[in-house]
């Protein structure tokens, strides 16, 4: 699906990840719908892009309920990149039954709900795409990252099942897999010890690299969109785990080709 003339709703894109995929898809063409809590950051970036902003707190359910209806009064979306999330680092007995609350809402229940609120309408037009960002933390966990990695399974998980709904349809689908990324919740993840420890190791191991620049990953994101790519995986040394963790979802989606999903 090309950028160009689309519009696009990002979540998460008053900093990090997030401004980068707005900026380079503005660069492209892209007409951005900028979502984020941070309401002076995000105006700020609407007017460096020509944007518009949509202050939004993914943890309120309601908030998120009415978001697609907010953001279509000015137009339809086109592409929807679900980018935001947050983490609870630390040991997971100790994480509050309010903190374990806020990043399921963020990471997993707001995507699903703005791809529940956006998919008929894509339906109806005849075009669209969704893109979920997920995490390394999907194929591999380890101490301190046990809800986040949870969090983001279940994204990827979420992902495949309504990509087999939407086979054969005008609406695709862009799975994010991504290791480290030069940003605030990277650093805050590796202020853990236990957390930072399992990194070195992996990357001793080759079954990841040093964190990425946002701009690469941005990139890769847009690409993806435009060439309908099912998954992007960044970086490349975590690719075969990646495509272990998807095999099975493959081969159920495979079985799946036939069936009518439409009727009855």
């Amino acid at each position: 699906m090309q950028l160009r003339n689309s519009r696009v709703l990002i979540t998460g894109a008053s900093r990090g990840l997030g401004r980068s995929i707005a900026e380079v898809v503005a660069e492209r063409g892209a007409d951005v719908a900028l979502v984020a809590r941070d309401g002076a950051a995000l105006e700020i970036l609407a007017k460096e892009l020509d944007g518009t902003a949509y202050p939004t707190d993914l943890g309120d359910p309601q908030a998120v309920e009415e978001l697609i209806d907010r953001v279509e009064a000015d137009g339809p979306v086109d592409v929807l990149i679900n980018n935001a999330g947050i983490d609870r680092v630390g040991r997971f007995p100790e994480t509050s039954a309010q903190q374990m609350r806020e990043l399921l809402q963020v990471n997993l229940a707001a995507p699903m709900e703005l791809c529940r609120q956006a998919m008929p309408r894509m339906l109806s037009r005849g075009r669209g795409h969704i893109v979920n960002v997920s995490s390394f933390g999907a194929i591999s966990t380890g101490p301190g990252v046990t809800l986040y990695g949870a969090s983001k399974a279940g994204l990827s998980h979420f992902t495949a099942g309504i990509r087999a709904e939407l086979r054969g349809k005008p609406v695709g689908t862009t799975l994010v897999q991504i290791g480290e990324v030069k940003t605030d919740m990277i650093d805050h993840i590796r202020a853990f010890g236990p957390a930072r420890r399992t990194i070195e190791r992996a990357e001793r191991f080759r079954m990841t690299a040093p964190a990425m620049e946002p701009r690469v990953v941005a990139e890769a994101i847009a690409n993806g969109i435009e060439r309908n790519r099912r998954h992007v995986i960044l970086p490349r040394s975590i690719t075969l785990m990646a495509k272990f963790t998807e095999f099975p979802r493959r081969v159920s989606e495979i079985m799946l080709t036939g069936i009518d999903q439409d009727g009855d």
